[in-house]
C-alpha cells in the first residue's frame, strides 16, 4: 500500500525534509538497547528509540542518494560545457570540462560501485480522463474499428488519452559507458579532430538512458479512500454523517476500480479480486457496527497489484 501512497505523494505534494539531530551519547549501551527495540536515555535526556534511528538511516541514505545525483547532474552539464567550447572553438576549454565531467563520474563510482545507473532528471505528467465509463466504451469500440480497417494512426489518437495514471520517466547516465566515452574524446581534441568529438559526445550523450514507471490514478484513489474509510469502519458507534462518508468513500473506491478496470489496467481479469472484496466489504458494512481491518484484504489487493504470482 505504502508503494502507491509514496509515489503520490512524492509527485502531488510538497517534498518534506525531516530533520535528524545526533546526540552526543555514550554510543555502546545505546546501539544495543535500540537492537533490543527496547530505547535507550542520551546524556542529554532524549529517548533514542529503534524507529528513531531507522528515521535517521533513512535520512541519511537519503542524502547520500542527493549528492550522487548532483554529481551526474555536473557531469552532464560539463558535457555540455566541452560541447560549447569545442563549438567556440576553445580547445583547453572543453578538455577542462570533461576533465571534471570524469573525476564527478568516478567519485560517483566510487561512492557505489554497484549502482549501473546514475539518475539526471525527472519528468512527471498527469493523464487523467473525465468522461463516462460508457463514453470510454465507446470510444475503445472505435479504436477497435480502425485498427481493422488497417486505420493506425487514427486508433492511436483515440486510445492515447484513454488513461488515468502519473506516468515518470527518468533519464539516467549508464555508468559502464558514458565515463570511458568521455575519456575516449580528449585524445580527438588533443590530435585537432574536432569534428570527431563533438560526433563521440553526440554519440555519447545519445546513450542516456529513459526508464518510466507508471502509476495507475484509479490505485492511488482507491487506497487514500480506503484509509480514510478504515478509519470510520474503526468505530463501534458511527453518527449519520460519519456512516454517508463511509458509504461515499466505498462508492468512491468501486467507481475507481470500474475506471482501472475499462481502462484496462493490468489486463483483463486484474480488477476481478478487487470486485470480489468489495462485495465482502460492502455486505459487512450492511451489519452496522465496528469492522476492524474490514479493509485490509482490499489494501493487499492494491499493494500486489501487477506484480507476478
Amino acid at each position: 500500500m505504502k508503494g502507491f501512497r509514496t509515489l503520490a505523494a512524492a509527485l502531488l505534494a510538497t517534498a518534506l525534509v525531516v530533520p535528524v539531530i545526533a546526540a552526543p551519547a555514550a554510543r555502546g549501551g545505546e546501539e544495543k538497547a535500540v537492537k533490543e527495540g527496547v530505547g535507550a536515555t542520551t546524556a542529554s535526556g532524549q529517548t533514542i528509540r529503534k524507529s528513531d534511528t531507522a528515521a535517521a538511516e533513512a535520512a541519511g541514505r537519503k542524502a547520500a542518494e542527493s549528492r550522487l545525483i548532483d554529481e551526474a547532474v555536473k557531469a552532464l552539464e560539463e558535457t555540455g560545457n566541452a560541447i560549447k567550447a569545442l563549438q567556440e572553438g576553445r580547445k583547453e576549454d572543453a578538455i577542462a570540462a570533461l576533465e571534471r565531467a570524469i573525476g564527478k563520474l568516478e567519485v560517483v563510482i566510487a561512492r557505489d560501485p554497484t549502482l549501473m545507473l546514475a539518475p539526471v532528471a525527472v519528468d512527471s505528467r498527469v493523464t487523467d480522463i473525465l468522461a463516462p465509463i460508457d463514453q470510454i466504451e465507446k470510444a475503445k469500440e472505435a479504436a477497435r474499428k480502425a485498427m481493422k480497417e488497417h486505420r493506425l494512426q487514427a486508433a492511436r489518437a483515440i486510445v492515447e488519452p484513454l488513461a488515468s495514471e502519473i506516468v515518470i520517466e527518468t533519464t539516467s547516465i549508464p555508468l559502464a559507458t558514458y565515463p570511458d566515452a568521455l575519456k575516449a574524446v580528449v585524445p580527438l581534441i588533443e590530435k585537432g579532430k574536432t569534428k570527431e568529438a563533438l560526433a563521440m559526445l553526440d554519440a555519447a550523450l545519445g546513450t542516456l538512458v529513459v526508464t518510466r514507471a507508471i502509476a495507475p490514478l484509479p490505485l492511488i484513489r482507491i487506497e487514500f479512500a480506503m484509509d480514510e474509510a478504515q478509519k470510520l469502519a474503526d468505530k463501534a458507534s458511527r453518527t449519520e454523517a460519519e456512516n454517508q462518508r463511509l458509504k461515499a468513500l466505498v462508492q468512491l473506491i468501486a467507481d475507481q476500480i470500474t475506471l482501472g478496470k475499462v481502462l484496462e489496467y493490468g489486463g483483463p481479469d486484474a480488477f476481478e479480486p478487487f470486485e470480489d472484496e468489495l462485495k465482502v466489504i460492502k455486505a459487512s458494512l450492511k451489519e452496522g457496527g465496528e469492522h476492524k481491518g474490514l479493509f485490509d484484504r482490499l489494501g493487499e489487493l492494491v499493494k500486489g497489484f501487477g506484480r507476478k504470482k
